[in-house]
């Protein structure tokens, strides 16, 4: 999931390669998290992060097109969120969420 991080906790974030990066979420265990900061904040950038975790699946607020074409060629099923939304309720309902 691409994020932004505060103090306390961290939401969906709204930009895509100005995320402060990616948090990884083990499906199998809620509450076990990593965080892979994005230092550059550009598309490509970002894009490297992401594949360079191994992800097979994304949740976003925005993705330009140039990027979701890169990802999903990657195998990458990218699907866009609600900023509004707590990170462990967009985890857990990502199959309801829909396609970029």
């Amino acid at each position: 999931m691409l994020v932004a991080r505060g103090r306390r906790k961290a939401m969906l974030s709204p930009f895509f390669a100005k995320c402060d990066g990616v948090l990884l979420i083990d499906p199998g265990e809620a509450q076990k998290h990593q965080f892979r900061a994005n230092r550059e904040r550009t598309g490509e950038a970002t894009c490297d992060l992401v594949l360079a975790t191994g992800i097979t699946k994304l949740i976003c607020g925005f993705i330009d097109e140039a990027d979701r074409s890169r990802l999903s060629a990657h195998g990458v099923d990218i699907r866009l969120g609600s900023c509004s939304r707590p990170v462990t309720v967009l985890a857990r309902e990502f199959n309801a969420l829909p396609k970029a």
